[in-house]
């Protein structure tokens, strides 16, 4: 009896929560939103001084103990994305000499956080460390190759085993010399179209992607392809390759 007159009173509490909504006039709305926008940009702001700049001061908010690492604070909402175009190298170096970041820079690419050595030492020490060894990988690239590829699985024996694998059969000197012969088939070809069309603009890219194409269909099924000659199958060969790009892109 008592716990069906409590469920009777509850929706009571719903009179005065109307009233109270309803005493939020448009003006008071408007300046709630003012709030709500300010206090992002103070939030922005304070992430964006921090060096390295707003990915790397989301990180010191969550991890405060960690040490800074010097870098460009960039804008407050892109970063440092500037740095990444044109000679992105030449801009990366010099930014690190004039923040005397002698072993990291960090920067921020948007909302996340990337790091630059200029240091022989570190450079080593990462690419030979295993807490680097996973590459960041978007969701579309394991749902494409189904976390089962060798350049995109993340680190661990499934992996190593790959490796090995792929070590004794597919790059072992048994069997680059024995794909030698097509490679220097294929290499023909990509100079005879450049040499047939050295009086006309041609796309480099495409001519390797195809001898790519080619070179990959004669190692894994047997099939053969002409550089210099298009038709249907190789045509829909490219489509097919392009979309697999375009899906590990976006």
């Amino acid at each position: 009896m008592m716990m069906m007159s409590t469920r009777d009173v509850d929706p009571l509490w719903l009179f005065p929560l109307a009233s109270k909504c309803e005493s939020l006039t448009h003006l008071n709305t408007l300046f709630v939103s003012f709030l709500i926008l300010l206090s992002c940009l103070i939030l922005n702001l304070i992430f964006w001084a921090h060096p390295g700049g707003p990915a790397w001061g989301t990180r010191k908010w969550r991890n405060p103990t960690s040490p800074p690492i010097p870098g460009p604070n960039g804008l407050p909402i892109i970063g440092s994305i500037n740095l990444m175009t044109g000679l992105a190298h030449h801009k990366l170096a010099a930014a690190a000499q004039s923040f005397q970041a002698k072993r990291l820079m960090a920067f921020s690419l948007g909302h996340t956080p990337a790091l630059v050595t200029c240091n022989p030492d570190v450079a080593r020490e990462i690419l030979n460390s295993s807490t680097f060894a996973d590459r960041p990988a978007k969701e579309s690239a394991y749902n494409l190759m189904f976390n089962r590829s060798i350049g995109f699985a993340p680190y661990g024996v499934y992996w190593t085993t790959l490796r090995k694998i792929a070590a004794a059969h597919l790059f072992c000197p048994k069997q680059v010399k024995a794909s030698e012969q097509q490679r220097l088939e294929i290499a023909n070809q990509v100079v005879a179209v450049l040499a047939s069309n050295k009086r006309s603009d041609i796309r480099v890219r495409d001519v390797l992607k195809l001898a790519s194409l080619n070179n990959m269909m004669c190692s894994v099924c047997g099939r053969k392809y002409d550089v210099s000659s298009v038709n249907s199958e190789t045509e829909e060969l490219k489509d097919l390759v392009d979309q697999g790009y375009d899906l590990l892109e976006n």
